[in-house]
């Protein structure tokens, strides 16, 4: 049986969090795609319901925070919630980047340097 001594799994709890939280991110860009395939019906919510449904993109998001919520639930059993919630705001970091390399979004000046204030305050809230 394999024993993790307290470093270990603390390593462990925040790339569990890292990766719950990239997911989210990944969710997020599923979604936008995904829906930008539905076919919206004026009037007909039921075949916009269904047309949605069916779209593999929206349900692959979907999934993804599924699991996103799996592996949070997991972090916030191990580490303080204060410590664990601040390191949410990385997924402004990662939707950013995944905006610029699979969407062709711009990535302005001021988008770099709110990025950078979400990377120093997560680093002091994250050393308290």
């Amino acid at each position: 049986m394999v024993t993790l001594n307290i470093v270990q799994l603390v390593i462990m709890v925040y790339i569990i969090a890292l990766i719950s939280i990239m997911l989210g991110a990944f969710a997020q860009y599923l979604l936008k795609v995904g829906v930008q395939q539905v076919i919206w019906y004026k009037d007909e919510g039921f075949y916009t319901l269904m047309s949605g449904l069916i779209n593999m993109r929206l349900l692959s998001g979907i999934l993804c925070y599924g699991l996103s919520l799996l592996f949070w639930l997991y972090v916030l059993s191990k580490i303080e919630l204060s410590r664990a919630y601040p390191l949410v705001s990385l997924g402004y970091v990662f939707t950013l980047l995944l905006g610029h390399f699979l969407l062709n979004e711009s990535v302005t000046c001021n988008k770099i340097i709110g990025v950078f204030f979400i990377m120093v305050g997560v680093y002091f809230i994250s050393r308290m």
